[in-house]
């Protein structure tokens, strides 16, 4: 899908988010790619490098600019964003301190993220994009972290 350029570093956060979603839902089974602890030391680097000041940019620069430009903005669209990114932070904050492995809340995680990154990426953001005047998407694209993995 076409993105904005504006909106590019969000773009490859979900990219790599995406990726080790993917990964996070074959943990425990015969198909994983990467054990329990290995995934979740991945988990906690991308949730520090970039995950978190992800949720911070969409919620407190892109989110804002559609709900003030927006003439038809979807608001339930909007909640569940935000319910969303609540559920990830707790899943988030559950694994990190826990002492015991959780491979079914590791997997319930990643399918989470990876419904969560395909309706922003399909739903929310054409929405934004189309709604908020251009001018501003570039202004917000200043604010935004650039991916660590990739400097977009």
């Amino acid at each position: 899908m076409k993105r904005h350029e504006s909106l590019y570093p969000l773009s490859h956060h979900h990219h790599h988010a995406l990726v080790m979603a993917v990964d996070m839902t074959k943990v425990g089974t015969d198909q994983q790619k990467y054990g329990y602890r290995d995934m979740l030391r991945q988990l906690i680097h991308f949730w520090e490098t970039d995950g978190e000041q992800h949720f911070v940019d969409e919620e407190t620069v892109l989110i804002p600019l559609y709900l003030a430009y927006g003439e038809e903005v979807d608001h339930d669209a909007v909640k569940r964003m935000l319910y969303e990114h609540a559920q990830i932070r707790g899943y988030v904050h559950q694994l990190r301190h826990s002492t015991r492995a959780m491979t079914e809340e590791m997997q319930a995680l990643g399918q989470l993220l990876q419904d969560h990154i395909r309706f922003e990426e399909r739903d929310l953001f054409p929405k934004a994009e189309e709604q908020v005047p251009e001018k501003y998407l570039y202004q917000a694209n200043g604010q935004f972290k650039r991916d660590s993995y990739s400097g977009f």
